[in-house]
């Protein structure tokens, strides 16, 4: 999960030079990672982490001024779907954030079936950047998501940030 995170912010402050304006917004189906979104164009998939028991992949798309990332995890062993479960995992998505203050814990902007989901609201430095991520993580039985949305501080929220993290939606909720 740490290489995950860290990914995400490494491709956001590098993507810029690359990463050009979405034409049109895309229903964005993954069924390796169990999961539907909206996305702003085809996005970049990165592998965190590939082995027999955690495969987990970094999705990001852009549209000026906003990023838009699913950090997904597919676990083969079957997890707990507790607080406990949530907690551990929702740590160590903050833990690979030292630069970031957490908000508020609030109840997930969409509601998924079978996990354990929070919406939070984070205010990162990052290299002489100031950016504000918001978004939805959840925990569940195979998998687990951080599905945010990153844009620079001090403008308002883009319209497209509300729509991206609410169409969020798993495939099969009994996997």
């Amino acid at each position: 999960m740490r290489n995950s995170v860290r990914g995400v912010l490494l491709l956001l402050l590098f993507a810029c030079s690359f990463a050009g304006q979405a034409d049109e917004w895309k229903k964005y189906k993954n069924t390796n990672g169990n999961f539907t979104v909206l996305f702003p164009g085809e996005p970049q998939d990165s592998v965190n982490k590939n082995d027999a028991e955690i495969q987990s992949h970094t999705l990001i798309a852009q549209e000026k001024p906003a990023f838009f990332t699913v950090v997904y995890t597919n676990m083969t062993t079957e997890q707990t779907v507790d607080d406990a479960n949530y907690n551990s995992f929702k740590d160590a998505v903050f833990k690979e954030l030292p630069k970031c203050e957490v908000g508020p814990e609030q109840p997930a902007s969409r509601v998924v079936e079978g996990y354990i989901g929070h919406a939070y609201h984070l205010s990162c430095a990052m290299s002489n950047v100031q950016l504000t991520m918001t978004g939805n993580l959840y925990w569940g039985r195979h998998h687990a998501y951080a599905v945010m949305a990153m844009f620079p501080a001090g403008i308002a929220e883009p319209p497209s940030v509300k729509a991206f993290v609410q169409s969020f939606s798993v495939i099969d909720p009994a996997n």
